[in-house]
């Protein structure tokens, strides 16, 4: 059967299909958070240890084979190099229900970094290139819902499997006795062969919006030089985005801080953190959706108008709800918070495509990742348990926290508020490139072989 992948369903099968993988990168990603306690027992780590598994052996990892992986999405079918991505990652997860002491486990999160890092470049290349630039956004947007609907899986459904599976206890399964942590990580990675076989009917679209026949050096056109060269407007788009990823780092302390000031215990925190990102995650997607739309009506600006009114919620109520003097106000304003965070998740890879040359956009979306992943929790957690510590008092938290969020935010908010012409400039100069890439084509569509008039 042939598909016509111009058909509006069609493309918005592919966004979706390609949500649900985001969704499962992040489930599997968040799940060893819930089975920490049984690993560190039964392997005798330590919480240095621990903290190693959970944060850079995925991260360092993840961040430095990501731009040379979106060199090869750029050069290579980014359908079959997501596949192989899949295929690793959840490979890795299954793996790790079989790891009987630290570094086998180590590195298994090592290979679930290197298959999730060609995820987003891939993805976002892939559904840019099935929509026009007026409707790049609201895909994009809805594309970018992923993160928050499976860290609230991890935390919601993985709390479920956790818990059922501890209930039933250890399992016997090719002749050896699977305690409950490893077959979570069993059931976790098994699902990933049926998208697998999913994204498999998926059409590579050819790329849209491409300049090197414009541009000295064709195909070879370098994307780091090329952002260099425009640095002011992808200075602002990458501040924003930067900033939001900082914000959301603020999710590391929930614990803590409501544990020092609230007097809540860990798992009525765990619930509602997860419970937020379950819903307030949409809501905010949906935001987006309708921000793109209503705010950007030129198809060029609605990207980054997203990311802006997104900063603009979630600062103020991330500042607001460390320092809240009851837990419900709290929670009203940290579910707030969600929301924007949520929106300025999806306007800015949204933004970024609308400035980046279709050849490279796999490259610019690796290298943006990079950036506000190095960046974001640079600027979030040590300055944070720094400032805390040096309080010399455990619940001054919630006053540290909202400290943070407005040293960080409101600068960044006036800089992407003044620099907004600086983007602008970049989203009009590539309608004035796409536009004559296709106005040229056409012409040479409308001539025959021997330069006559088809």
């Amino acid at each position: 059967m042939n598909i016509d992948r111009n058909s509006g369903w069609y493309r918005w099968y592919v966004v979706v299909l390609l949500l649900l993988v985001f969704i499962l990168s992040y489930f599997d990603r968040f799940i060893l958070s819930l089975v920490v306690e049984p690993i560190k027992e039964m392997m005798g780590l330590s919480d240095f240890q621990i903290g190693l598994l959970l944060g850079p052996a995925f991260s360092i990892f993840h961040v430095a084979v990501a731009i040379p992986l979106g060199l090869l999405a750029d050069r290579w079918s980014r359908k079959w190099l997501l596949i192989v991505g899949l295929v690793i990652w959840c490979t890795m997860t299954t793996m790790s229900g079989f790891a009987m002491s630290f570094l086998p486990l180590l590195i298994f999160r090592l290979g679930l970094g290197l298959g999730e890092a060609v995820v987003s470049p891939c993805s976002v290349s892939i559904i840019s290139d099935y929509f026009k630039r007026g409707e790049r956004a609201r895909a994009i947007s809805l594309y970018m819902a992923g993160p928050y609907l499976g860290a609230g899986m991890a935390f919601l459904a993985g709390g479920v499997l956790v818990s059922a599976l501890h209930d039933v206890g250890d399992v016997e399964l090719f002749g050896h006795m699977f305690a409950p942590w490893q077959m979570t990580f069993l059931m976790v990675g098994a699902p990933g062969i049926l998208f697998a076989l999913l994204l498999m009917t998926i059409k590579e679209p050819p790329k849209t919006d491409t300049i090197a026949a414009n541009a000295e050096g064709g195909s070879k056109i370098s994307a780091v030089r090329y952002m260099l060269d425009r640095w002011k407007g992808f200075g602002v788009l990458f501040a924003g985005a930067t900033c939001n990823f900082a914000m959301a780092t603020l999710t590391f302390w929930n614990v803590p801080l409501f544990s020092r000031v609230y007097g809540w215990d860990v798992m009525t925190t765990g619930a509602v953190t997860g419970l937020f990102y379950f819903t307030a995650g949409p809501l905010g997607t949906a935001l987006a959706l309708w921000a793109s739309k209503r705010l950007g009506r030129d198809g060029d600006m609605g990207g980054m108008y997203t990311l802006i009114l997104g900063l603009c919620i979630t600062v103020p109520m991330s500042a607001l709800y460390p320092i809240m003097p009851t837990a419900q106000l709290a929670v009203v304003a940290m579910f707030i918070a969600f929301i924007g965070k949520s929106a300025a998740t999806a306007g800015g890879p949204a933004a970024l495509q609308m400035i980046t040359p279709g050849e490279m956009r796999s490259r610019s979306v690796a290298i943006f990742n990079t950036v506000i992943t190095l960046v974001g929790p640079l600027l979030g957690p040590p300055l944070i348990g720094a400032a805390t510590d040096w309080s010399g008092d455990p619940r001054s938290i919630g006053v540290v926290l909202c400290g943070f969020v407005l040293f960080v935010g409101i600068p960044t908010i006036l800089v992407m508020i003044f620099g907004l012409k600086h983007y602008r400039v970049l989203a009009k100069e590539m309608t004035v490139l796409t536009t004559a890439m296709d106005e040229k084509e056409a012409a040479t569509a409308a001539l025959g072989p021997k330069g006559a008039v088809a």
